[in-house]
């Protein structure tokens, strides 16, 4: 942060301020080979894919109970002194439904409306399964349960190092849990069914941390007065890998473009936001639009910038790995064809490659994904960007998987459409 801060001051951007807050962070390593978290069951080792974030801890003895396999009728007296099996199963038609995309505004020539809805869709329902689909960490709460394993239907390779997200409620469950991949699944299955004995190890800290919210402006020719209107430029500064959480850079580079253009022919002043709430516990709880309603009643347009420079992982069976090809991205704009016309026009003029432009509210174009329904909720116009996600809801992926060539298509995309929305005067929703 204190990179991005100093780049942002070198471009320009002024009245940076900061609102603090501090949070209770749960954290372990990282690395199997740390030998922070193991899972033996009837004196077999099975293989760990990952930790439960803010499942909860152990001792270096770790603990141990017999297995039982969940059933949603367990009575509290069950669970008691057990460790807890999960099995998750694929996406449910209901949810497949709720995400399809079968239209689009634009598809570049390269991508097909066949390629869609694929097993990245399985693969975030996975994610956010235990504590938004299924409200698993609600269940094990105060249960008296021991511990828990979860059985993931990915491969490998997708549930190594896979990050639990997203954590809705503040704090931890009390009730360590490990990932497997679902090559262990008929194993654990049995072992569980003949309810024998477990051993889990999660060793993790807890410590009362401090982070906080970045906002600063590129001012505009009215900048500091009543008729100024900001062009709010956002992203999340907190991710598990490299490029969940790269979009400050992306903002940076925005930035350096419109700084290069006179003040007295910029319409409006430039917003950013730094969101820091993105994979914290309790996520979102602060509303900054309401704590700073003087500068969010001033906000007339959106623009949200994540997930940039990502290349495609694809599984086939247990097999996983990257593809050779750019992760599909998607951007996401407000029900306007002005605005619509602006993007296919840059991305177009851009040659950004396997992209897809989507307005969800035209129906069959799927839920606005990220930051950029932003827009959205204040009921302005705006744009999102993100990517197919293919393998990045883990702590795996490295620099390996980024493309720089990629990154800066994307960035040359976000910044044409700000500077759209900067100077534009007719487009309204």
């Amino acid at each position: 942060m204190e990179v991005i801060e100093e780049e942002l001051r070198m471009n320009q951007v002024t009245g940076i301020r900061k609102d603090f807050f501090k949070y209770s962070r749960w954290h372990t390593s990282d690395s199997k080979s740390d030998n922070k978290w193991s899972l033996t069951i009837d004196g077999q080792i099975i293989p760990v894919s990952s930790y439960w974030a803010y499942s909860g801890r152990t001792t270096e003895k770790g603990v141990t109970g017999e297995l039982l396999l969940f059933d949603k009728n367990l009575s509290q007296e069950e669970l008691r002194g057990k460790i807890i099996v999960f099995e998750l199963e694929g996406l449910p038609e209901n949810i497949k439904k709720f995400s399809a995309i079968s239209n689009y505004e634009y598809a570049s020539e390269d991508v097909s409306a066949g390629e869609f809805l694929d097993n990245t869709s399985d693969y975030w329902y996975q994610v956010n399964y235990l504590t938004r689909f299924g409200k698993v960490d609600e269940f094990l709460k105060n249960s008296g349960a021991l511990g828990a394993v979860v059985i993931l239907d990915l491969s490998p390779g997708r549930a190594e190092g896979l990050y639990t997200f997203p954590l809705l409620r503040s704090g931890t469950i009390g009730v360590p849990g490990l990932y497997t991949d679902r090559t262990h699944s008929e194993k654990v299955r049995f072992l569980a069914r003949n309810k024998k004995e477990a051993t889990i190890r999660l060793l993790a800290e807890e410590e009362i941390t401090e982070s906080y919210f970045l906002y600063g402006f590129l001012p505009g020719k009215k900048y500091k007065t009543e008729d100024d209107r900001f062009v709010l430029l956002t992203t999340h500064t907190d991710g598990p890998n490299l490029t969940q959480d790269n979009g400050a850079f992306g903002i940076i580079k925005i930035i350096e473009k419109i700084r290069e253009i006179p003040i007295n022919q910029r319409e409006r002043s430039i917003l950013i936001l730094l969101d820091p709430e993105h994979f914290t516990p309790g996520r979102h709880s602060i509303d900054w639009f309401k704590k700073h309603s003087e500068l969010s009643s001033k906000i007339s347009s959106v623009v949200a910038v994540e997930h940039l420079g990502q290349m495609e992982f694809i599984e086939k069976n247990n097999e996983y790995g990257l593809s050779g090809k750019e992760d599909r991205t998607y951007i996401y704009s407000q029900n306007n064809q002005r605005l619509i016309d602006e993007v296919i026009t840059s991305v177009k003029n851009n040659n950004l490659r396997r992209t897809y432009v989507l307005c969800p509210d035209r129906g069959g174009q799927g839920p606005w994904a990220g930051m950029g329904n932003i827009s959205q909720k204040l009921n302005v116009p705006g744009y999102g960007i993100s990517t197919s996600m293919s393998g990045y809801w883990s702590t795996q992926p490295g620099i390996e998987s980024f493309n720089a060539s990629l990154f800066l298509k994307q960035v040359s995309v976000m910044s044409d459409l700000t500077l759209f929305l900067m100077n534009q005067n007719s487009v309204k929703l």
